[in-house]
């Protein structure tokens, strides 16, 4: 019994240095909001997200493959996971080049160039070792990493003049992701300086499938903050980027909480799972309310900004789903119907962008997010709709 408990407090332990190293920059990310807006301004945090978004964008397009594929890979040949991951590493910053090129020429990016260029690769650096930290489960190294470079960046801008233009916050942030990947390369360097370096196209043929689903969830997810950079004002959309980061954080915290449970999940019998199902949608309708209404003061009280009711009932109908939301991928990925998860975001990614090019610039804040509920109701009602014409829910 004392061995069990032990094994399930590491198992805790290991699972909270996850979560909390994952859980930083976020949280980070919505300080630094909260000081540039106090000490600068509203427009300058806006001029930065606008950036921020479609920098993450361009660069997920180097990323494929680069963690379900490895992953699998490193299962089937343990002895070479180094090897592998370098030679992955190598044929993917080639394709890091060609989408430098193409970022060069984006008119958007025109009077940052260096900046843009520097940032894409440290972020496409920094990200490659998140399959080692993974697989090795350094996640206390993580969390140190994650927590030095943060409090560095936000410490910088704490006593920063009130004169911070875009290109100083800019040299803040890369200088952070440079810490962080300072920090990778000393933590790896010895184990990697007597890896043999090649290319493996193969591979990189082999990974193409995982960016097709990818790029779609990054739509589905993120096309309404998309839209935004396009029709909202610099303010405006500042003040809906913090809206949405704060429903993100819930979403987060709500795939740690179900995450520990996944596996005992689908081992029980279908009326016991409908069960469960059932408590999760409860849980989901309990913590949205609970979380919005912490997001309410957050919003009128810490960063002083006004929505309106409908911007909050929007944003609770959307974690209002979360769990079950959850529980119906993971349910679907363990059937190995991958496939079909992505033709449904596809479908539904695409019915988000039309709908969205028509109602965000006329509904602005409003139109964005009914885009993101009408998205996340949609996944989750084909979902279910579909579960019982392509899964095996018998009972046991």
């Amino acid at each position: 019994m004392q061995l069990q408990y032990s094994k399930l407090l590491t198992r805790a332990k290991t699972v909270s240095l996850y979560g909390f190293g994952q859980s930083i920059p976020m949280v980070a990310q919505l300080i630094i909001s909260l000081l540039i807006i106090k000490k600068h301004s509203v427009e300058l945090w806006g001029e930065y997200v606008t950036l921020l978004l479609w920098v993450n964008f361009i660069v997920i397009f180097s990323y494929f493959g680069n963690k379900s594929y490895l992953l699998k890979r490193f299962s089937e040949q343990p002895s070479k996971i180094y090897t592998t991951w370098l030679s992955n590493f190598s044929t993917r910053f080639i394709v890091l080049l060609l989408i430098g090129i193409f970022a060069f020429f984006i008119p958007l990016f025109e009077p940052h160039r260096t900046f843009i260029l520097g940032w894409l690769f440290l972020l496409f650096y920094n990200q490659s070792f998140e399959v080692l930290i993974l697989y090795q489960k350094d996640f206390k190294f993580n969390f140190i990493t994650e927590l030095i470079r943060n409090s560095t960046v936000l410490g910088i801008l704490l006593f920063f003049s009130s004169t911070l233009n875009l290109n100083q916050f800019l040299y803040i942030i890369i200088g952070g992701l440079a810490i962080k990947a300072i920090f990778y390369s000393v933590f790896y360097l010895k184990t990697l300086q007597s890896t043999k370096i090649t290319l493996d196209t193969q591979s990189l043929i082999a990974s193409v499938p995982f960016l097709i689903p990818m790029v779609l969830g990054t739509l589905r997810t993120k096309i309404d903050s998309y839209y935004g950079t396009i029709y909202f004002t610099k303010e405006d959309l500042s003040q809906y980027q913090i809206f949405i980061s704060l429903i993100a954080l819930v979403q987060m915290g709500a795939a740690y909480m179900i995450n520990p449970f996944i596996k005992i999940f689908y081992r029980i019998s279908k009326n016991t799972r409908t069960v469960i199902e059932k408590q999760f949608l409860f849980l989901g309708i309990t913590i949205g309310a609970i979380a919005t209404a912490i997001i309410y003061v957050i919003i009128n009280y810490v960063y002083e900004f006004t929505f309106s009711n409908t911007n909050y009932i929007l944003g609770y109908l959307f974690l209002a789903t979360l769990f079950i939301h959850l529980l119906l991928i993971n349910e679907f990925y363990k059937n190995n119907k991958q496939t079909l998860v992505a033709i449904i975001i596809g479908v539904t990614a695409l019915v988000q962008i039309t709908l969205g090019y028509f109602t965000i610039d006329t509904y602005q804040s409003i139109g964005a997010l009914t885009i993101k509920v009408i998205g996340q109701w949609m996944v989750v009602l084909a979902l279910l709709l579909l579960r019982k014409h392509f899964l095996n829910v018998t009972d046991k």
